[in-house]
């Protein structure tokens, strides 16, 4: 099965909101969702000239799409902080849950 970026949008919040602080790293958020889902096929391969997988790259790409319409910062659901590099949730992020 390969995910769609909706589905890692979802994983990302439903592990935000789990998390004890709501707030999770970029990093923390790949092995978190890595060991859940546990991608396969094409997701589980790595990128050429890359060290990560397609499955990370799609995780990371909640950063770069963040500001986008279906992004979560777009939709008021988590912010970014850049410095950090991390992800906390929002009470709506919470209540979309």
């Amino acid at each position: 099965m390969e995910y769609t970026e909706d589905q890692i949008r979802d994983g990302a919040l439903t592990e935000l909101s789990a998390s004890s602080s709501g707030h999770l790293t970029t990093t923390q958020l790949i092995e978190i969702l890595s060991d859940k889902l546990k991608p396969t096929g094409h997701d589980a391969e790595i990128l050429s000239d890359r060290s990560d997988t397609y499955f990370s790259q799609k995780v990371r790409n909640l950063v770069s799409h963040r500001n986008q319409g279906t992004g979560l910062v777009a939709r008021g659901l988590a912010t970014y902080d850049e410095v950090s590099e991390s992800w906390t949730i929002t009470p709506l992020g919470r209540a979309s849950i």
